[in-house]
């Protein structure tokens, strides 16, 4: 392991927080795609997200796709590490916590609860004091109005008041997802899994737009990895993998079967060390960054005594510029990768390096106008060099060089 995986693996994973109305259907299949490689590769080609839902995966869980994707992630990585720090298992229990099955209002708020934990984490992370700033407190109010609505003084001080039983829940419903994928690597061994799936009920897990589930307290998914495929099929993923399960080698076998072992173990361990967040003098439990939330709260309270944030001025005329929901974030592990470079003109922002060097792609780009005809029908004769035009490495302009006149064809065989 490298030192700089090293680092990160140490500070746990990077996590976006970002408003729900930017999360895109693409970034919650990006991460459902890490968990679709890692079963193939433990399996040999065999398992995977589309095949596995017909034989396990029922664990009813609040309409929370995108915490989902990430505790899956946070298995993921579990089971490739050998040792498994706080940090891991915090990440863990965050993303738990968004999908714990509860009545609509206590969901709401515990979906609430997620993002929050993961910005404050974040934060100090990021931060040499122990101390949230008065920015990272806005977000949190109009985060919290936007999706339950009420004081973030209360709402800290009820969740610290039920963490204990909100851990002891995150930690049945992590254990008891461990014994689901376990069940559905073993069906594989013994030849019972479908080669298909039952792509029909996935189907009726998520719209055909692919966001009816993503982040909706009211509904339920009844099956995690049904729902969790479809979201992934709603991006144009899940390709149907062509192996078939009686012809799994030896060695496939044995490497199945160690990792089933490795997971149902992992589950007793996964109660235990979440039980252990609620400590408050811990560094990043989840007990320790509610402290820390609490203390920034009534720090912010103090500071704002009517109750609003710092944009709002008291005894003068405010117009409010929000509509309800608009504060309302989400916190996301995974990021679809850029297919394109950004537009300075569109985007007022800066897009690349000042030698050119695109932030989106890491593509370098530049222009150069070799000569112009006035007249009628003016020409300028301009040139573009891209360094991800490939295609053109024996342009007639010279190599990944382009203009305007440009024209090309490219044949594609089928597939």
């Amino acid at each position: 392991m490298t030192t700089e995986n090293a680092v990160a693996e140490k500070r746990g994973p990077q996590v976006a927080i970002v408003p729900i109305s930017a999360i895109d259907i693409k970034d919650v299949a990006s991460g459902a795609a890490v968990f679709d490689a890692w079963l193939q590769e433990v399996s040999g080609g065999v398992v995977t997200l589309e095949r596995i839902q017909g034989v396990a995966g029922a664990l009813p869980v609040v309409g929370n796709i995108m915490a989902l994707v990430d505790a899956l992630g946070d298995v993921v990585t579990l089971t490739k590490t050998e040792k498994r720090d706080l940090l891991l298992w915090a990440s863990l229990a965050i993303n738990l916590i968004g999908v714990l099955p509860l009545p609509p209002t206590m969901a709401a708020a515990r979906m609430t609860l997620r993002p929050t934990l993961h910005l404050v984490r974040q934060e100090m992370r990021s931060t040499t004091k122990l101390m949230l700033s008065a920015s990272v407190v806005e977000i949190l109010v109009g985060h919290l109005n936007a999706s339950i609505v009420g004081s973030l003084d209360d709402f800290v001080t009820q969740a610290k008041a039920k963490l204990p039983d909100i851990l002891a829940q995150a930690g049945k419903l992590g254990e008891d997802v461990l014994n689901e994928i376990a069940k559905g690597l073993e069906a594989a061994v013994n030849g019972t899994l479908d080669a298909g799936g039952d792509l029909e009920a996935a189907g009726t897990q998520i719209s055909a737009a692919g966001d009816q589930l993503l982040h909706d307290p009211k509904a339920a998914i009844s099956n995690i990895f049904g729902g969790l495929f479809s979201a992934y099929k709603a991006a144009g993923k899940g390709m149907a993998n062509s192996a078939t399960q009686h012809l799994l080698p030896d060695d496939i076998k044995q490497s199945v079967l160690t990792h089933t072992a490795q997971l149902r173990a992992m589950g007793p361990e996964l109660r235990t060390q979440l039980n252990k967040l609620t400590a408050e003098d811990v560094e990043y439990s989840i007990g320790w960054l509610l402290l820390i939330l609490s203390s920034a709260s009534a720090l912010w309270r103090k500071r704002n005594a009517p109750g609003q944030g710092t944009s709002v001025k008291p005894k003068e005329t405010n117009q409010a510029k929000k509509t309800a929901a608009e504060g309302e974030v989400e916190a996301s592990q995974k990021q679809v990768p850029a297919t394109q470079a950004a537009n300075p003109q569109k985007n007022c922002a800066c897009a690349h390096t000042p030698h050119s060097i695109n932030f989106a792609l890491g593509a370098e780009s530049l222009s150069h106008t070799d000569f112009n005809l006035p007249g009628a029908f003016a020409i300028d004769w301009t040139r573009t060099y891209c360094s991800r035009l490939s295609a053109y490495d024996n342009g007639v302009l010279g190599a990944r060089w382009i203009n305007e006149f440009t024209t090309r064809f490219d044949l594609h065989d089928k597939g």
